[in-house]
């Protein structure tokens, strides 16, 4: 029993994800920040060098599941309403790394002025991030209002 213990328990070691105790990589972070800013600022060209092709993500407005092309779209026109971004904060958050896959856990809390009014909206969020090429990219997101 002990020798076949010596064996498993390593490889189940390396199987354990990050504890929410590590440290999130800050690239993770920094991509995540940059593509929340983006899509409120109607960034198209900052969001594709941060979103692949693949992309796809459940907005909190909880509508279908959106591709990169209608993420794109989605942002445009936020910000061609007028709409700005005024907060933006995260203030739980939790992540599981597999290798280069990140997957993150939280909430956010934003505020926005749309249509001459100031909006509060706070949720949570499941994030993906994917190291490709040495660089952090943002193939997925589901976001839910509470």
């Amino acid at each position: 029993m002990l020798k076949f213990l010596r064996m498993v328990v390593p490889s189940l070691l390396l199987a354990v994800p990050l504890l929410a105790a590590e440290p999130i990589d800050p690239d993770v972070l920094a991509v995540r920040e940059a593509a929340w800013r983006a899509w409120f600022a109607g960034d198209e060209a900052a969001l594709r060098s941060m979103l692949p092709t693949e992309f796809l993500g459940i907005s909190m407005s909880g509508s279908d599941i959106a591709t990169l092309e209608k993420t794109l779209a989605s942002s445009k026109s936020f910000k061609e309403s007028g709409g700005k971004l005024i907060a933006l904060s995260f203030p739980d958050r939790r992540a599981q790394r597999f290798g280069d896959t990140v997957v993150l856990y939280g909430s956010y809390d934003i505020k926005i002025s749309s249509g001459g009014a100031e909006q509060q909206m706070k949720g949570q969020l499941t994030e993906v991030f994917v190291k490709r090429d040495g660089r952090w990219v943002h193939p997925g997101w589901h976001l839910d209002l509470r």
